[in-house]
């Protein structure tokens, strides 16, 4: 919020002097009363006042060889004198002659003694009305990664507790909606559909200054809670996946291919850039890297992974099908997000196994390492996990990691 600081309870307008007119304004800054609570007024107001000032500042710089440095230039003349939010109120209040017009002729329920008295203006503060302003305000389009999660987040709370105006919920509610996403053993849902809400209310009782506080604040979640195990891909299911990767052309034999023998996810998959692929006879590999598709913080998610097997004729196979730059984008449209292609791919993998999803493919590389006694420490090089031993601080050989890869070919 470009000029606009709060001090007490009210909203203050604040800009620096350019240097070259300090002598001139006799001060380096200029601070100004918005004589307002309510951030949107704030705003309006701080943008008003910035206009004056900039012409204040240009004409100033082009007169500065004609002002005698000595007299301080008056500069009350370009502050703006703003009402106090009662006194706003007021006069907005006041119909101007359209309105009366418009209230007096239109055929409808709609008189000025229920303008004026009555409260019976069609209420515009409904959670369902409010969501699509507060995706505007925040900027979230349909094809951001927020977007469902935020949408999904509203439609559960108006099933769980009804469509009300958002100064009507209560701790009740959010007890309400918590309670709901235990007893359905769906907790980390709940979790971030709380996040959600709470951006939500705080957003939108700050824009309307409503002075409550936010009931989906400090909500204390269970921290024990029903998680259901993930089961490893049996031989069988292997066997029918590498046979699938072998027939098939298709973006999802790649990529259940290369994830195979490699772990990575789809997101480290999908994002990889043909200069981090070595196809090389001795010691093939895939670097996982921060690039201009990816970003990566956690120094234990970058790492090289050898490529053997089913995963390393998946990667050939993509690089000869595919001439662009992040191989994976020439086979997927404008609209793809990490979250459909993951779903997509365990609906197919669903279908060939036994109800196993991708993380199934983790654990299964896991479970396999492990079966010819791997070292924990290579088996958390591969995977991008902390290491525990001070042994294996530093990164574990290409080599090495390729020996033990090599091991559990099919």
């Amino acid at each position: 919020m470009k000029y606009i600081y709060k001090h007490g309870n009210q909203y203050w307008y604040q800009r620096a002097v350019p240097r070259k007119l300090i002598k001139i304004l006799g001060k380096k800054t200029i601070k100004i009363s918005l004589k307002t609570n309510k951030i949107s007024t704030a705003l309006i107001r701080a943008k008003l006042q910035s206009t004056e000032h900039k012409k204040m500042f240009s004409n100033l710089i082009n007169k500065k060889f004609t002002i005698n440095f000595l007299k301080k230039a008056d500069i009350s003349k370009f502050n703006l004198s703003f009402k106090d939010d009662s006194d706003d109120l007021f006069s907005k209040m006041l119909l101007n002659k359209k309105q009366i017009t418009n209230l007096a002729t239109k055929k409808s329920e709609q008189t000025i003694e229920n303008f004026l008295f009555n409260n019976v203006i069609p209420n515009n503060n409904f959670l369902s009305k409010l969501l699509e302003n507060y995706l505007k305000l925040k900027k979230i389009g349909p094809k951001s990664a927020q977007y469902s999660s935020i949408v999904n987040s509203i439609k559960y709370l108006i099933r769980i507790c009804g469509d009300k105006p958002i100064d009507e919920f209560s701790s009740i509610d959010s007890k309400k909606f918590q309670n709901f996403f235990i007893l359905e053993k769906r907790i980390s849902t709940g979790e971030r559909y709380q996040s959600n809400l709470f951006n939500f209310f705080k957003t939108l009782y700050d824009y309307s200054n409503i002075d409550k506080r936010n009931p989906f604040e400090n909500i204390k979640w269970p921290k024990t809670y029903f998680k259901p195990s993930i089961q490893p891909l049996n031989s069988n299911e292997i066997k029918k996946i590498i046979s699938i990767t072998k027939e098939e052309k298709s973006l999802f034999s790649i990529i259940i291919g290369c994830i195979l023998n490699t772990g990575v996810s789809v997101n480290e998959l999908i994002s990889i850039n043909r200069n981090e692929i070595n196809l090389n006879q001795f010691n093939p590999y895939i670097l996982i890297r921060s690039n201009d598709l990816r970003k990566i913080n956690n120094i234990y998610k970058k790492r090289i992974i050898p490529l053997v097997g089913v995963s390393f004729e998946s990667m050939d196979k993509l690089l000869r099908l595919s001439t662009n730059e992040y191989p994976f984008y020439n086979f997927l449209g404008s609209n793809f997000t990490i979250k459909k292609i993951e779903s997509k791919i365990n609906f197919r993998i669903k279908k060939i196994t036994d109800n196993k999803s991708l993380q199934s493919f983790k654990i299964s590389l896991i479970e396999r390492l492990k079966k010819i006694n791997c070292p924990e420490e290579i088996i958390s090089d591969i995977l991008g996990l902390k290491k525990r031993s001070i042994f294996y601080k530093n990164e574990i050989s290409i080599e090495m990691k390729y020996s033990w890869l090599n091991q559990i070919i099919e």
